[in-house]
């Protein structure tokens, strides 16, 4: 009898298996939000470092040129100002033109891209295509420019993607910091990456500016 008992117990029930299951399910997701939260530190890391040599090349252009790169296009150059992406665009331009070549330092392949698919009428880099790149953070999205000239304009348009994978549009604004009331880098430029989100103007944002804490 003894023996029957310890038979039909020798394996698991169907409850103790679904039971198994959703443990290992749970702590599947408990690991990979982990591992998810990891990565995103690690590209955080990345893009701060990445935003601090974007600042050093263009303090080292406005050292050579007497100004910083613009953030728009000149008529000459024939691409309209009022397109997606513009401020990060003209920035390459000016570091990549005129064969100043971002003053002899180099940049990885991967912080180039053209998320937005546009181009120029004719070649404005020594890259020799009419691609209009952007530098984009470790998320692959496009890093906003702004010029001290584009403190509270409402017009710089960025075209991202969000963690969804859909695409986003948004007006990104220079920020103020609110202890002293005025832009931060106020008399330079701001460099801002939408984060892991991957939308501008949420507290996610990666900047070349430690926020004031309020």
């Amino acid at each position: 009898m003894n023996r029957i008992r310890h038979g039909a117990r020798a394996g698991f029930t169907l409850i103790e298996l679904l039971a198994v299951i959703l443990i290992v399910a749970i702590l599947s997701g408990v690991l990979i939000t982990q591992l998810g939260g990891a990565d995103d530190a690690a590209k955080g890391s990345s893009t701060s470092s990445f935003l601090q040599q974007l600042e050093a090349l263009i303090d080292e252009y406005e050292r050579e040129h007497g100004a910083y790169p613009p953030s728009r296009f000149t008529p000459e150059q024939g691409v309209e100002n009022e397109g997606e992406n513009v401020g990060v665009e003209a920035l390459v331009v000016a570091l990549y033109s005129n064969n100043w070549e971002a003053g002899g330092h180099e940049i990885d392949e991967a912080r180039f891209d053209n998320v937005d698919g546009d181009s120029s009428a004719r070649a404005l880099t020594d890259f020799g295509n009419r691609k209009l790149l952007e530098f984009v953070d470790s998320w692959g999205n496009p890093i906003a420019y702004l010029h001290r000239t584009d403190y509270g304009a409402k017009d710089r348009v960025y075209t991202t993607y969000g963690e969804d994978g859909i695409q986003v549009r948004t007006a990104v604004l220079a920020l103020k910091d609110p202890v002293q009331g005025r832009y931060y880098k106020h008399s330079r430029f701001q460099l801002i990456s939408a984060g892991s989100d991957g939308v501008f103007n949420t507290p996610d944002d990666i900047t070349n500016f430690e926020k004031s804490k309020q």
